[in-house]
């Protein structure tokens, strides 16, 4: 269809996407594709809702297929540093002396690794990696003992978190660094993050877990991480003595991998604790595709009645679900307008005393929009597992598709369903295999009809 990208964005923004494809005179399901083929966002669940609603959600940019192309060639074009070669300050020189001291000591093959003036070179994955661990665990011992002369001021503690942040390259290979979730980016605040150690041993022990979740139908598993499997990155703390104990559970999925993080203050200041989730990680990127095993699917490009027939009572229910729930959705947002705003809210403390009925009322409607954003990620979520269902997949497997005599075969990473009021699609995202068997790095949709 000739059409370019703005003038798409244009439209999908400016009506719903059944009103723009009558008038393109194409299938919603084919304006889906188009948006997907020109990458051009689409409103989210619930965004005409509110505009029904008298609300004027935020729109996001359109970005440029140049800006995409000139940032990639940005990072490609970055300088690289010489593999296994690090430069040092003189006060990082002394940390990794006496790291290599230690790591000698504990009978330890330097190999062919050289200390000249200030460079390390001919550092492997694995030494880099066990001398990051002990940076990271005894840096706090060794200046205190005297075995680092120096004071832990706070440009020591900077050049530490540069010697950090110029290791991790380096033992990369090795190492798999979690950042925190929720982080802020305040430059004032430094947040944690867990790095782990990524040996052989764990990621059998993961590809073992993933296995278990798809086979159990779970959501995830979770595996305590003992102390010399992670530490806490210097470049994100203010200094170790904020957290004395830290209990890290490793959590996996069918596809992704994550931490959760609880972690406890020293007892002078109340016994603090915090949690926190770092990001997730799809399991692809890290593991070995020979622990990945996952069966095949060959999937037709249309579904027919007899697939659909004894899932038929589970998806007239889902049907029934998105109905009600776009029903009140639409009521809950047109109720906005009639709601006090929070500073009639709060004077009504001086106008009603003990009953605050604006303020009530405010409560109120903010539950019930809670509430019914939850209720859209449980029918998400349905259709999600509904799918898996009736096509007989599960995330992980993959999926092939031959149209046209081209076949497509995909890593199952997504699903979904589109249901209108006369035809079901089924949808399925993951990363497209290359010719060669090996999986990429493009994510392909491949649509299914009923």
């Amino acid at each position: 269809m000739d059409i370019s990208r703005e003038e798409l964005f244009a439209l999908i923004w400016e009506k719903p996407t059944v009103e723009v494809a009558r008038d393109m005179g194409i299938s919603d399901v084919a304006v889906a594709k188009l948006c997907a083929r020109l990458q051009v966002p689409k409103p989210p669940r619930g965004y005409w809702a509110r505009v029904e609603a008298g609300q004027a959600p935020r729109r996001p940019p359109l970005r440029a297929f140049r800006e995409a192309i000139e940032e990639r060639r940005k990072v490609l074009a970055r300088p690289r540093p010489r593999p296994g070669a690090v430069s040092l300050s003189p006060i990082q020189r002394k940390f990794i002396d006496q790291a290599l001291q230690e790591f000698v000591a504990k009978g330890g093959d330097l190999g062919t690794i050289k200390v000249i003036s200030n460079q390390i070179r001919d550092i492997p994955p694995e030494i880099a990696t066990q001398l990051l661990l002990l940076i990271q665990n005894r840096y706090l011992v060794w200046v205190k003992n005297g075995d680092v002369d120096v004071a832990l001021s706070h440009g020591v503690r900077q050049s530490l978190a540069g010697l950090v942040d110029k290791m991790l390259p380096v033992a990369k290979p090795q190492v798999l660094v979690l950042p925190r979730a929720d982080r802020s980016f305040d430059e004032d605040r430094k947040e944690p993050s867990i790095l782990i150690q990524l040996t052989a041993h764990l990621q059998e022990r993961i590809a073992q877990l993933a296995m278990l979740v798809r086979e159990q139908k779970l959501a995830h598993v979770v595996m305590p991480l003992v102390t010399l499997d992670h530490a806490w990155s210097a470049h994100h703390v203010y200094s170790s003595e904020n957290y004395t104990t830290a209990v890290s559970q490793l959590c996996v999925s069918a596809t992704e991998l994550w931490v959760d993080c609880t972690m406890t203050a020293p007892h002078y200041r109340g016994a603090e604790t915090e949690t926190f989730k770092t990001e997730k990680v799809a399991l692809r990127y890290i593991m070995p595709i020979d622990l990945m095993p996952s069966k095949e699917v060959e999937i037709p490009p249309v579904i027919g009645r007899v697939r659909i027939r004894q899932h038929w009572p589970r998806l007239r229910a889902l049907i029934e679900a998105e109905r009600v729930h776009e029903m009140l959705e639409r009521s809950t947002y047109a109720l906005e307008r009639d709601i006090p705003d929070d500073q009639i809210a709060i004077a009504d403390r001086i106008w009603f005393e003990g009953d605050h009925p604006m303020l009530n009322a405010r409560r109120a409607w903010e539950r019930l929009s809670d509430e019914m954003e939850r209720w859209g990620e449980e029918i998400e979520a349905e259709r999600a597992d509904l799918c898996c269902t009736i096509l007989g997949i599960a995330l992980g497997d993959v999926l092939v598709q031959s149209h046209k005599g081209k076949v497509t075969r995909i890593q199952v990473f997504r699903t979904s369903m589109n249901i209108t009021v006369n035809r079901s699609c089924f949808i399925v995202e993951g990363p497209r295999f290359r010719k060669d068997g090996t999986a990429g790095k493009r994510t392909e949709t491949i649509w299914i009809d009923f």
